[in-house]
C-alpha cells in the first residue's frame, strides 16, 4: 500500500513504454526509397555526355545509411551506351552552383533530395588534348581579335584546324541520338543489403537531337570550349517509371 513504491512503478512502465518506438526499430532492416522528378536535363561537353536528374532518397528503413555512389546506366534502342557518374549537386534551388558529391548518411526517417550532376570526366590523354587545342584555340581568337577596336564584341571565327580536335572528340563521345532510351539509377552503400536500382525510359526526338548536335557549329568562336552560352542549354524530356 506503500504509493511510493506504485508512483516508481508507473513511472518505471513509462519509461519504458517511452523507449518502444526506438526498440522497434532495431529490428527494421536498412532500406532506401528512390524518386525522380518527372523531367531529366540532357547535354553534353564537345560530345561528352551529362544528364542532370532531381533526386529523392528516404532511409525508410531502420538503420543509418551511407551512401557511397550513384550512377546511371544508359541505353537507346536495347543497346547499352554509357554508364555515367553523380559527381556533384546543386543543393540550393535558387542556383545553379554545385557542390562536389562525397559519401553521405541518412539517418532513419531522413529525406535527401537534389538535382544531381552525373558525367564522365575526360581521361588523362583526353584531357591532355582537349587543353592543348583549347589553349591554341583561345590563343588564335585573341590574334584575330587585336585589329579590332576595343569594346568591340564582334564574334571572330578560327579556321576549321583549330576546331577539328573538338569534332573528332564530338563524334567519338556523342551519344544523344533520337531514339528510345532506358536508363537505370543505381545507389550503392556502405550495406549492400540497401542498395537500390530503378529503371526510367524517355523518347529523345530527331528535334531535340539536333538541337544539341548544333551546338558543334559554334566551336569556331569557342563557344561550347572556351565559355557557355545560354543557346547550348540542353533539353529536356520527359521520363517515367518502368515497372516489374
Amino acid at each position: 500500500m506503500d504509493w511510493k513504491f506504485w508512483s516508481f512503478l508507473v513511472a518505471f512502465f513509462a519509461l519504458i513504454l517511452s523507449q518502444l518506438p526506438p526498440i522497434r526499430l532495431w529490428f527494421k532492416k536498412a532500406k532506401l526509397d528512390l524518386e525522380l522528378y518527372s523531367r531529366v536535363h540532357l547535354t553534353h561537353k564537345v560530345g561528352n555526355p551529362n544528364v542532370q536528374i532531381h533526386l529523392i532518397l528516404r532511409n525508410v528503413g531502420g538503420r543509418n545509411i551511407r551512401i557511397k555512389e550513384i550512377s546511371i546506366d544508359i541505353e537507346r534502342d536495347g543497346k547499352f551506351l554509357d554508364t555515367l557518374t553523380a559527381q556533384d549537386y546543386l543543393p540550393d534551388p535558387l542556383n545553379n552552383q554545385s557542390v562536389l558529391l562525397t559519401n553521405f548518411s541518412l539517418s532513419p526517417n531522413d529525406e535527401w533530395s537534389n538535382r544531381v550532376n552525373l558525367l564522365n570526366y575526360f581521361n588523362r590523354e583526353e584531357e591532355r588534348s582537349f587543353k592543348s587545342s583549347e589553349k591554341a584555340l583561345r590563343e588564335e581568337i585573341i590574334r584575330l581579335r587585336e585589329p579590332l577596336n576595343e569594346g568591340d564584341k564582334t564574334n571572330v571565327k578560327v579556321t576549321d584546324q583549330f576546331i577539328e580536335p573538338f569534332i573528332q572528340m564530338f563524334k567519338n563521345k556523342f551519344i544523344w541520338k533520337p531514339g528510345d532510351y532506358q536508363f537505370q539509377i543505381n545507389i550503392k552503400t556502405l550495406d549492400q543489403e540497401a542498395d537500390i536500382k530503378k529503371s526510367f525510359r524517355f523518347i529523345l526526338f530527331e528535334s531535340q537531337s539536333e538541337d544539341l548536335e548544333s551546338y558543334v557549329k559554334d566551336f569556331n568562336i569557342g563557344a561550347g570550349i572556351s565559355y557557355n552560352v545560354n543557346d547550348h542549354s540542353g533539353v529536356l524530356v520527359q521520363v517515367e517509371e518502368i515497372y516489374g
